[in-house]
């Protein structure tokens, strides 16, 4: 229902679709109606690189209902509404506390981000549903230890990888994290499950890499080429040239081939896929060559991605912020409090509701904490893993092209520990009174 009444409120106001397209959303829609008309993953009639097919999948009938936005509102909001399933699944099988789970299901019913795109035409509700979905498998895997589950998870995170890239190290990532919890249980026959996963995981991620190879890109998604050359690239250069971000990436060329090629002629009778690879080689460079710099920006972007209350993403579907404001090329270029300054001085009422948001999350983050200290829940094989699939979230979306968006899959994880934060105090007390009924005693499992 909150997000129904969500989407429904933005219809409201402003009777336009197209508040429920972001930046991405034309880059998405693009090769999904050329799959569905040409039965080929293309754009413009050459293969498409940027985007992998899987989002673009779930576009597909309501392109072919010719009601893209309703269908797409009406599949994300399902889909959401199953992850708040799959989070009450996670909780219950990481804590072993039906109130704790039923809890986390609450809290990420009512979490910002899981509400502002379950009807927007943008890929984080479907990848979020998957990552949700794997771990209710891999928890499954460390309580009963059945392969089918660990095989599942990992193939079930591998294919989420098609839906958004930067989930493409995830799988391998987590087993080999269960590879080290098996060898310190000593539970070796699990080993030979986590190596199966992970070339099942290969397998389900090797036919895209291949096809990419062959039209000239040796990744999975040029997405990340352009990534290292418009935005750390971009990022670099104009803190070195003392020079705006945006006036940086226009001058590189940026969503504008034709200016890009001007400054690259050389590359006119290049593949697409040579040209990412060259802005991947050289973004890379700019990189290693300035690596303290970029280290900050990295490290800045994260900070970004686990402190935004994604307030402003909220009001831009109602017209109370302009999709464009201007705000992160002023936190990239200037720093965090000359964008909260500038926030204040030209949107006061958005920004009182990112004070009041970023509360609200400040909150949460202190019952997270709380959830892993009391009774020592960080030593918990689970909840290390529920632990690291943050982490790689938060770290993977650094630098200067992060947003609140990106900490979207890591809110379900953050939610069960904030649940079990809220009930560690009853918890206690819950021990405390059966020692007292057994005179003193520990209980047996306590």
């Amino acid at each position: 229902m909150v997000r129904v009444l969500y989407a429904l409120g933005a219809w409201l106001v402003t009777r336009d679709p197209s508040v429920f397209h972001g930046p991405d959303s034309e880059s998405y829609l693009a090769p999904a109606r050329e799959l569905l008309s040409r039965g080929a993953f293309t754009l413009g009639g050459d293969p498409e690189l940027k985007r992998t097919p899987g989002y673009p999948l779930l576009l597909l009938p309501g392109l072919w209902l010719g009601h893209p936005n309703l269908t797409v509102a009406a599949l994300q909001i399902a889909l959401s509404t199953a992850t708040v399933w799959g989070v009450y699944a996670v909780a219950s099988r990481a804590l072993d506390d039906s109130r704790a789970a039923v809890t986390a299901a609450a809290l990420y019913a009512l979490e910002p981000l899981s509400v502002r795109y379950a009807a927007a035409v943008s890929s984080e509700t479907l990848h979020t549903a998957m990552v949700v979905g794997a771990l209710v498998l891999a928890l499954g895997y460390l309580r009963d230890g059945r392969f089918a589950q660990i095989l599942a998870a990992t193939t079930l995170l591998a294919a989420a990888a098609y839906v958004r890239p930067a989930g493409y190290y995830l799988p391998f990532g987590l087993l080999l994290l269960l590879a080290l919890l098996a060898m310190i249980a000593r539970a070796w026959k699990r080993l030979p499950h986590v190596a199966l996963s992970a070339l099942a995981a290969g397998a389900v991620l090797l036919p895209w890499q291949l096809r990419n190879r062959a039209l000239g890109f040796d990744g999975f998604s040029a997405i990340t080429a352009l990534n290292m050359y418009f935005y750390n690239g971009a990022a670099i250069r104009a803190a070195k040239e003392g020079k705006s971000y945006y006036e940086m990436q226009a001058a590189m060329g940026f969503n504008d081939d034709e200016a890009y090629l001007r400054i690259h002629p050389e590359q006119r009778t290049w593949r697409p896929g040579e040209r990412f690879e060259h802005m991947r080689a050289e973004g890379a460079r700019l990189v290693r060559e300035n690596l303290p710099l970029y280290t900050r920006l990295h490290v800045a972007g994260m900070v970004r991605v686990l402190l935004d209350p994604a307030a402003i993403d909220l009001l831009k579907p109602y017209r109370l912020y302009p999709e464009q404001g201007g705000l992160l090329d002023r936190i990239v270029t200037h720093g965090v409090w000359d964008g909260l300054l500038y926030l204040f001085r030209t949107r006061p009422f958005a920004a009182s509701w990112l004070i009041g948001l970023g509360i609200v999350l400040g909150v949460v983050y202190l019952l997270a904490l709380r959830g892993l200290l009391v009774q020592r829940h960080f030593l918990e094989p689970s909840v290390i893993l529920l632990v690291a699939c943050i982490a790689y979230f938060v770290v993977i979306a650094g630098g200067p092209v992060a947003v609140s968006r990106f900490r979207h899959p890591a809110m379900p994880m953050l939610c069960v520990l904030a649940a079990a934060g809220i009930h560690a105090p009853w918890r206690r007390i819950r021990r405390t009174a059966a020692m007292r009924g057994s005179g003193g005693a520990r209980p047996i499992g306590a």
